[in-house]
């Protein structure tokens, strides 16, 4: 019988463990454009009205892919996690004029 290989995050999950000890409890989840939607609350919210801060990259075991841990801040107190393939912060998605 052939040995299986268990993928785990460890990394990711470690990361979230820390977050989750300082309040960051809710989990957040961005539409596209600036358009962020707590998961845990009613409506969406627009990235000007967060403060987002990228926490690290990692490597996701499962999709084979990096993502970026980011702590999102609401202006009404919401405080929550969001794990994406890109960098989500209020100057990476400024539409430039």
């Amino acid at each position: 019988m052939r040995n299986r290989i268990k993928k785990t995050n460890t990394r990711i999950t470690k990361r979230i463990i820390e977050l989750h000890e300082k309040g960051f409890l809710l989990d957040f989840h961005f539409l596209g454009e600036r358009n962020f939607k707590c998961l845990q609350a009613e409506g969406n919210f627009l990235a000007e009205d967060l403060c987002i801060t990228v926490i690290d990259q990692v490597f996701d075991q499962f999709s084979r892919t990096f993502k970026y841990i980011h702590s999102i801040e609401t202006s009404n107190g919401y405080k929550g996690v969001l794990l994406s393939e890109e960098i989500c912060t209020t100057q990476s998605l400024t539409i430039p004029a």
